[in-house]
């Protein structure tokens, strides 16, 4: 049995890891969250009526070995914050990627967006 913490460690480094921060901070105003898993539209040109930009949010994804995280995974997150937000929807994706040593970083940053009435 003494082989079975050593096998653990292997498949762990082998396999990579990722971890992945996320949080958004108000620029205007202090809205109601949306339900949980609420609809969040990513616009990209930002759309023609009028809004005001209510949140920057922040998608930190951390990895090592042959993950990739991409724009793909950190969707749900900046959704998710959005939602917290009180956003209709999100504008500006700006990607960001680096590394250090070993650790490879993926970052977004975007800004959620409350339609003016």
């Amino acid at each position: 049995m003494r082989s079975l913490p050593a096998l653990l460690v292997l498949v762990l480094v082998a396999g990579g890891c990722t971890t992945s921060q996320s949080r958004f901070v108000r620029l205007e105003g202090a809205y109601p969250p949306r339900p949980e898993n609420c609809d969040v539209p990513i616009l990209n040109p930002p759309p023609a009526r009028d809004f005001v930009r209510i949140a920057r949010i922040d998608v930190h994804l951390e990895w090592s070995a042959y993950d990739r995280p991409g724009l793909e995974n950190a969707l749900p997150e900046i959704r998710k914050q959005a939602c917290l937000a009180g956003a209709d929807a999100v504008i500006e994706l700006d990607e960001r990627r680096g590394s250090h040593i070993e650790t490879k970083r993926y970052h977004v940053i975007a800004t959620g967006i409350k339609y003016r009435n």
